[in-house]
């Protein structure tokens, strides 16, 4: 299923779809292994999850209309082997996000999201030099929903 516009009635998958495919074909690390829920079964590394991670009306359109604003947050999670992995794989999610937002070919305006905005990015590593290196990314996105 391919997602190339975000529509109001199924905002929410949608946006996690499209940022899933986004990230599956942008994030050469990653290869296919990008999913929209945390893994159950054992895995290959590196792989990254895309999850809902809240969403909040900001406002409404107008008086006369039933159109509001929405805050979609994401949760992007890199599950790595290194810490040096983890880290390059993360600026490199962020900048494709940061620097793809206008662009009329790959961009993510034209498919319904505005206002990209990282909230925040923090390390969550298993103990041990074995251990899973994880990094989890917060990611908002405005979406007009009409």
């Amino acid at each position: 299923m391919t997602i190339t516009s975000v529509k109001s009635s199924t905002f929410l998958a949608d946006t996690i779809i499209l940022i899933r495919d986004k990230l599956r074909t942008n994030i050469s690390s990653a290869g296919s292994r990008v999913y929209t829920s945390y893994p159950k079964n054992p895995v290959i590394y590196p792989m990254i999850t895309v999850i809902d991670s809240g969403t909040t009306q900001l406002s409404k359109l107008g008086m006369s209309s039933e159109g509001t604003l929405l805050t979609i947050t994401l949760e992007i999670r890199i599950w790595t082997k290194s810490t040096k992995e983890r880290d390059e794989m993360s600026q490199e999610i962020y900048e494709y996000l940061r620097t793809n937002q206008l662009d009329t070919t790959t961009g993510l305006k034209d498919s319904g999201l505005s206002g990209f905005s990282l909230t925040s990015m923090v390390n969550v590593d298993e103990i041990g030099e074995s251990g899973i290196k994880s990094k989890v990314m917060e990611v908002q996105f405005l979406f007009v929903c009409s």
